[in-house]
């Protein structure tokens, strides 16, 4: 089905598998089904614009994989290659300026794709996934009013922009520096990327998956599809499983 797409001073509407309404005065979001929509009211919409062709789309998904298997490689022969490593407070200082670096540019690149296609992101903040997870999020609910390729773009741009930037560095830094705490940098780094990709604990993997689904997550559990459901209940397994280990640690 072809994209469509209606706007007036109160409502933005876009209709591709499902219908997605945003109220501009209260901010919210609404979805409906497709036969909600009146012959009449259609002929209001107009055809949706992408800005990314088709072509582009999967020539950055290449690019991307294309990056994720060299880092992956390389993160391999790393450590089946690693000798013995010195945790100075020089190496754990460049670790802590690596993370933090990539960590800024992680939620910009999701920031700025989000407004190359038009849009505003809503709040950056802090916050615990499952009650358990530390992590940094940029909350994105305009990416409801995108295209599925847009929205796929946005979720992972700031995952682009990591492994360019680290894989680009760890080669500079294999043929100049030869810095221990780069490489090590690198890898623990590269390993925290790996986490992200796996579609669960509201990751940009699951995040992803979802765009790539055309599902979405609702804040009522049961009204959720059974893939999300699965994912969910996993996440929450994982969880409690790093709580229990987490006190025994503790304990013991």
């Amino acid at each position: 089905m072809k994209i469509l797409k209606y706007e007036d001073e109160k409502y933005e509407v876009i209709v591709q598998n499902n219908i997605f309404i945003k109220d501009k005065n209260s901010g919210e979001y609404y979805k409906n089904s497709l036969n909600s929509l009146t012959d009449e009211q259609l002929l209001r919409f107009k055809m949706y614009k992408e800005k990314v062709s088709p072509k582009f789309f999967y020539l950055f998904l290449f690019f991307t994989a294309f990056m994720f298997i060299l880092n992956y490689i390389h993160l391999i022969k790393l450590q089946n290659g690693l000798s013995s490593v010195f945790y100075g407070w020089k190496m754990w200082i460049i670790i802590v300026i690596y993370f933090i670096m990539n960590i800024v540019l992680h939620e910009l690149g999701h920031i700025y794709s989000l407004k190359f296609f038009g849009k505003n992101f809503d709040k950056v903040g802090f916050k615990l996934n499952f009650y358990v997870f530390p992590a940094f999020y940029v909350q994105l609910n305009e990416t409801y009013m995108l295209s599925r390729n847009e929205k796929i773009i946005v979720h992972l741009f700031g995952l682009f922009i990591n492994y360019l930037l680290i894989n680009t560095l760890e080669l500079i830094n294999q043929f100049t520096f030869s810095s221990e705490a780069l490489t090590m940098a690198f890898m623990l780094f590269s390993s925290t990327l790996l986490w992200n990709l796996v579609p669960i604990l509201n990751s940009d993997g699951y995040k992803i998956l979802l765009a790539f689904l055309s599902l979405d997550e609702y804040s009522r559990f049961k009204t959720n599809h059974w893939l999300v459901l699965t994912i969910q209940i996993i996440g929450i397994g994982l969880a409690v499983n790093s709580v229990v280990h987490w006190i025994l640690y503790i304990v013991n």
